[in-house]
């Protein structure tokens, strides 16, 4: 199949990862991907950088004509089966360029709270199960909405075998304090500062707090800020925006996804890939990859008392976080592999060019 891919965005963020991921995993069983969006932004210029083809287009806004038009002159002039667009920006241009060219459509819904423009697709992807039922009280026909979760590839097994001793000590972490691990954009769907609040009420334990994520921008300095504010800076490393993720997880001992809203966190899968334990908030699609009390703790979101109350026994216990760890990577295992995700998706294409 040829596939043209669209996806409006500047930065990196989890689904502009899971458009690279799927781009790349297409091409590798023989597909042929191209792009549509912004070639300027970061996803434009991982696939660039990959020697995948596509045309520039801003998409500004809802109203973007010149966008809308060469899109779908471009669709019919590279005989393309199908068009694909991510988040609800891209699925409203897909839709209608599809329309124009003759050819059909899909849209991944990534987000468990927008829910517009997907009503020209003939299929929609939804990445959790939360997100289908949230389409579906949004008003969207069950029979043209299809659950696909993320999947990844077994990072864990293409990490060195010292990633672990080689990272923290590139970090200057001791070798039995526990290291607590947060890899996600620092807004405020993702509970920042609850995990600051919660931790601060575990002064008396040994623990260390890697954010990974661009912290000059967004809610960075105000969450700097807290920290010195609860006393707790000392402890708490702002690394910025990192492309070594997986040799992170590697090095810490658990990870903390305090979100108040989230559709299905890559981070979450990874974390599982390398049997890391979770504690996260029991919102949208965390609880389909963490199973309470047997690969991590669900709390309430913003709470940071909870927070804390989850976090306390598994900082104090390696043993209950290695049977955390084991049971993560068996729900990985089971049903969140890239191998299961591709197929699923393929199908789907196949779904919609059929009708």
């Amino acid at each position: 199949m040829k596939i043209i891919i669209v996806l409006r965005s500047m930065k990196s963020g989890g689904a502009e990862r899971h458009a690279l991921q799927l781009m790349r995993g297409l091409r590798e069983r023989g597909h042929e991907c191209l792009y549509a969006g912004p070639m300027a932004g970061w996803l434009g210029q991982q696939l660039r950088a990959d020697g995948f083809g596509g045309i520039d287009l801003p998409l500004l806004g809802l109203y973007d004509v010149p966008s809308l038009v060469r899109l779908a002159l471009y669709a019919r002039r590279q005989r393309v089966d199908l068009l694909h667009g991510h988040l609800t920006r891209s699925a409203w241009y897909v839709g209608f360029a599809a329309r124009l060219a003759g050819l059909p459509n899909v849209a991944t819904a990534h987000s468990d709270n927008a829910g517009k423009h997907f009503g020209r697709a003939d299929r929609i992807i939804a990445v959790s199960g939360a997100v289908a039922d949230f389409l579906q009280r949004e008003g969207y026909d069950p029979a043209r909405i299809r659950m696909v979760h993320h999947g990844i590839a077994d990072i864990a097994a293409r990490l060195p075998a010292d990633a672990r001793q080689t990272t923290r000590h590139a970090l200057g972490l001791v070798d039995d304090e526990p290291c607590l691990l947060m890899a996600a954009r620092i807004v405020p769907a993702k509970g920042h500062d609850t995990a600051l609040r919660a931790l601060a009420r575990l002064r008396e334990q040994r623990w260390t707090l890697l954010l990974a994520g661009d912290h000059h921008g967004d809610l960075g300095p105000q969450m700097q800020a807290l920290a010195r504010e609860l006393g707790i800076a000392e402890r708490v490393r702002f690394l910025g925006l990192r492309e070594d993720v997986p040799a992170l997880l590697a090095a810490s001992d658990l990870l903390l996804a305090p979100s108040r809203r989230e559709a299905l966190s890559l981070t979450l899968l990874e974390a599982s890939a390398c049997a890391l334990p979770i504690v996260a908030s029991r919102v949208g699609g965390i609880g389909e990859v963490v199973e309470d009390g047997a690969s991590g703790a669900l709390v309430a979101p913003d709470d940071p008392a909870a927070l804390a109350a989850a976090i306390a026994p598994l900082l104090a216990n390696p043993s209950r976080r290695a049977a955390f760890g084991a049971g993560a990577r068996q729900r990985f295992e089971a049903g969140f592999t890239e191998d299961a995700m591709f197929d699923r998706t393929i199908a789907v294409y196949r779904e919609a060019c059929a009708q």
